[in-house]
């Protein structure tokens, strides 16, 4: 590789990194969310090594902020496909549940945060995503399942 390539690829892996860090350090990212754990190592992930699945998280979510609610449901989707056992895996759950609900696509929400809160009931957004998961059907005009979700919530999460 040339030098002029190798300072490409540098200046490239400092302004990946500076988003990433952004995006972590963000008020979005820190509001009563544990830190992510850090990544297990990524045998097949390209050139960012390691960093990738961080990196991959971390955009999507600029997605969400961005409000591009189509392309962050589809980067949290693959990120799930392509990393399923990743440290990540709750939190992209989470904001996929609320991207499929920003899209008013109500049952890939129900759906998304249903296995959030069956996968994680201990997470810190469990109950948030048990009251997404209860409007999304109360827009599905669905008062019985969503008056249902309530009270399972509050037995759940009674301080909440």
């Amino acid at each position: 590789m040339d030098t002029h390539a190798r300072s490409r690829q540098k200046s490239h892996w400092r302004r990946t990194l500076a988003a990433a860090a952004a995006v972590l350090l963000s008020p979005l990212a820190q509001a009563s969310e544990p830190p992510l754990p850090p990544p297990p190592a990524a045998q097949d992930a390209p050139y960012l090594g390691p960093l990738r699945l961080q990196v991959d998280a971390t955009d999507a979510v600029a997605m969400m902020r961005g409000g591009d609610f189509d392309k962050a449901a589809a980067a949290l989707g693959a990120f799930q496909r392509r990393w399923p056992n990743s440290g990540y895996g709750d939190s992209v759950r989470y904001w996929l549940g609320n991207a499929h609900y920003a899209r008013r696509d109500y049952k890939s929400a129900i759906d998304t945060f249903r296995a959030f809160v069956t996968a994680a009931p201990e997470h810190p957004r469990a109950a948030e995503a048990m009251l997404a998961m209860a409007n999304s059907q109360a827009e599905m005009k669905d008062t019985k399942a969503a008056r249902k979700t309530l009270d399972d919530l509050l037995k759940a999460y009674p301080k909440s």
